[in-house]
């Protein structure tokens, strides 16, 4: 698991304070802040933040909607665009980079918070969608260990797939056991099951466990379990043959 990288395009030294106090409080990860469109350019390549916050009107050669339609051009990044202009063509211009949410000077830490939230949700929403069209047959295989991005004890956190051990519903919680720490998120069972219905490393093996199939490492079928890194996980009876013929045993 990571925080989500936020990247900071603003040239008032006070807004970007608060953008980094905002952020620091709501558990995300600073990846960087810029003033110019160069030094914007430069970090965001190195970086590699998953949200930017921008800044629309900038001193320099390059407005923030000009950053965006540029980086728009190599790779999309959700962005949030901050501005103290109210009028209509402003936001007009700036909704032709197709940005995540808008947001008019002075905002408080909770307005922030909900447009952060719904722009990392759609933009992995729609990155899972595209996914299987938009990349070569090669690449599928990252594509299918790629990220979620989920809503944990009032923060977004990034969950690298990969890194799943299995997962457990408990009451009105799922547990995400990763190797190193345990990830609650409010969420059924069957909800996060859908959203991880496209990764074929997945596999339902009781109504309340989910596992990694690639982290098993042995199989005890007169106990009905199966060992998932130092974790021993039960197999329903009426999961057990799907769960034996997705591991094609022979």
């Amino acid at each position: 698991m990571s925080k989500v990288k936020v990247f900071i395009i603003e040239d008032d030294f006070i807004h970007t304070n608060r953008l980094e106090m905002y952020l620091d409080e709501m558990g995300y990860e600073l990846a960087g802040t810029a003033a110019s469109s160069t030094q914007a350019l430069n970090l965001i390549a190195a970086t590699k933040p998953d949200l930017l916050l921008v800044d629309i009107h900038l001193a320099g050669d390059l407005s923030g909607i000009q950053i965006v339609e540029h980086l728009n051009n190599k790779k999309a990044i959700p962005v949030i665009f901050i501005t103290s202009y109210r009028d209509k063509e402003t936001f007009e211009t700036a909704k032709l980079t197709d940005p995540y949410a808008y947001i008019i000077k002075p905002y408080d830490k909770e307005t922030l918070q909900a447009a952060i939230e719904l722009a990392v949700y759609k933009f992995s929403k729609i990155k899972t969608a595209n996914s299987q069209n938009e990349y070569p047959e090669e690449a599928k295989d990252s594509l299918e260990k790629g990220m979620l991005f989920l809503k944990s004890k009032g923060r977004l956190i990034k969950i690298i797939l990969s890194d799943i051990l299995y997962i457990e519903a408990k009451d009105k919680l799922c547990l995400i056991y990763l190797s190193k720490e345990i990830i609650e998120v409010r969420m059924s069972l069957q909800k996060l099951e859908d959203e991880l219905k496209d990764n074929q490393v997945f596999l339902r093996v009781h109504r309340s466990f989910i596992i990694n199939k690639e982290e098993i490492s042995q199989v005890n079928l007169s106990k009905n379990e199966v060992l998932v890194g130092n974790f021993n996980v039960p197999v329903g009876r009426s999961y057990k043959q799907s769960f034996l013929n997705s591991i094609h045993v022979v």
